[in-house]
């Protein structure tokens, strides 16, 4: 599975983003094309967001890398 199809398959799932104010939203569909360039201006090796999991309070941060990988 791509990284692609790992965000896709999150966001199908319900997964949301906890933006700073600890509202909820969706993850955008370029996500992880612009998680990377962030993580890249920063000159950072990975970029990490809170996350909920409507289905799973077990994973609550998802890492994004330089490189574009993603991992929970």
């Amino acid at each position: 599975m791509t990284s692609e199809d790992f965000i896709e398959d999150l966001r199908r799932n319900g997964i949301k983003l906890i933006k700073n104010d600890g509202s909820h939203t969706e993850i955008p569909p370029d996500f992880l094309k612009r998680a990377t360039e962030l993580c890249n201006e920063l000159r950072c090796s990975s970029i990490t967001y809170d996350i909920v999991d409507p289905q799973d309070s077990e994973h609550t941060k998802l890492s994004v890398l330089d490189c574009g990988y993603v991992e929970l």
